[in-house]
């Protein structure tokens, strides 16, 4: 059972990385993709959205879908998605096909979603919480494994596309595997006891504050990403250093993930929520005040240390309510944030063509003053003993 577990488990991390590091492939190959297609940077840009689309319409359904035939069957299939995306667009060269299997990649991330939970329950119930954050901490490992791997391959005269057959290669893995797990499922979801539950007499406000939540922590994320360098560079910041700006802020999400996986054995996941969203907001808040370029700096790293982890608190406080259908529950938390992501460049683009790009900071702030309220309303409704 112990190797069954491991494997089970293995699965689960494996696609949290592959996760990660698919949905920046077209962000950090954007240059080489417009040389591929020949056409402008808007247009390529819109394989993103299409990513973000594909996610977002699907990803309830999935979590409907691991009810009814079984979290591996459907991480199979989120598998096989996901290296048809990152197989497809280097070796069809055509703009509309590349838009295509954008959306399957986004299906792909849909399942991960939905699955990952529901593996992780499996063979980490006393511990739950810390392997989503782990999940979270690979998920961030991902995303900056990407970018090297581009480099690398550029640094070595080698077309960039090389490195989304590395990123191939572990779907492939994970697709093969999931086949030698099939009986380890069974027995798990024969055998095995639900995660720790968690009570509320008031599930439907809770829900509401999980959504208003997850939805506000997505549109900072965004806001952070999408804004950060050119805030950087309206304030006299070099070009490389305004990446490093953002890139610090990464960075902090990263440990901050690894040392929460410690933190919450031993906090409940509401008090982080709630104390992670006052840190972060602190942080930004005191940046802004003091307004010295250094500063920023220092506080977007300590945001990023705790705002990395909300992601996979936020499920683990969904799943553990809706415990019964983790699936359902992670797949709705993911449709909220993928919304927020989806509208949240359409929002700030227009606010910020009209107030300037200092609002993007002043848009995170008011998100996480949203993040802070929510998760009170959260934690003071929600009970670890049953009500």
């Amino acid at each position: 059972m112990k190797n069954r577990n491991k494997l089970l488990g293995f699965l689960a991390f494996a696609m949290y990385f592959l996760t990660g590091a698919s949905c920046v492939v077209v962000g950090s190959s954007l240059p080489q993709l417009v040389d591929m297609y020949g056409i402008g940077l808007d247009k390529v840009a819109l394989l993103g959205s299409a990513y973000a689309l594909g996610r977002v319409l699907t990803v309830y359904i999935t979590g409907r879908m691991v009810e009814k035939i079984g979290p591996l069957k459907v991480l199979a299939i989120g598998a096989a998605l996901t290296g048809a995306y990152l197989l497809g667009i280097p070796l069809i060269v055509n703009y509309y096909a590349g838009m295509l299997f954008a959306v399957l990649g986004g299906i792909g991330m849909g399942t991960q979603d939905a699955v990952t939970p529901v593996l992780l329950s499996m063979v980490f119930k006393k511990n739950y919480s810390s392997a989503l954050s782990g999940g979270q901490t690979l998920f961030g490992i991902g995303t900056s494994v990407t970018p090297f791997l581009i480099g690398v391959m550029l640094s070595g005269k080698l077309p960039f596309y090389y490195s989304y057959f590395v990123l191939a290669a572990v779907a492939i893995v994970i697709f093969v595997l999931t086949f030698f797990a099939k009986e380890t499922e069974e027995i798990a979801e024969e055998t095995e006891e639900h995660i720790q539950p968690l009570y509320t007499k008031k599930p439907y406000v809770v829900y509401v504050g999980i959504f208003l939540v997850v939805a506000a922590f997505s549109a900072v994320s965004s806001a952070i990403g999408l804004y950060t360098s050119s805030f950087a560079i309206s304030r006299g910041v070099s070009e490389a250093s305004a990446a490093f700006m953002f890139t610090l802020y990464n960075i902090g999400c990263v440990i901050g993930g690894a040392v929460f996986v410690i933190v919450l054995k031993y906090i409940k996941s509401q008090t982080v929520l709630l104390m992670n969203c006052t840190v972060a907001f602190i942080a930004i808040l005191g940046a802004m005040s003091i307004n010295k370029t250094p500063v920023y700096f220092i506080g977007l790293f300590i945001a990023g240390l705790f705002l990395g982890v909300l992601f996979s608190v936020i499920v683990s406080i969904a799943t553990r309510i809706g415990y019964k259908r983790i699936s359902v529950a992670s797949s709705l938390v993911a449709t909220a944030s993928g919304f927020a992501d989806f509208f949240t460049p359409v929002i700030t683009g227009v606010v910020i063509a009209s107030l300037g790009i200092d609002f993007s900071y002043i848009f995170a702030l008011i998100m996480l003053a949203v993040c802070i309220l929510s998760a009170a309303v959260v934690k003071l409704a929600t009970s670890e003993t049953e009500i």
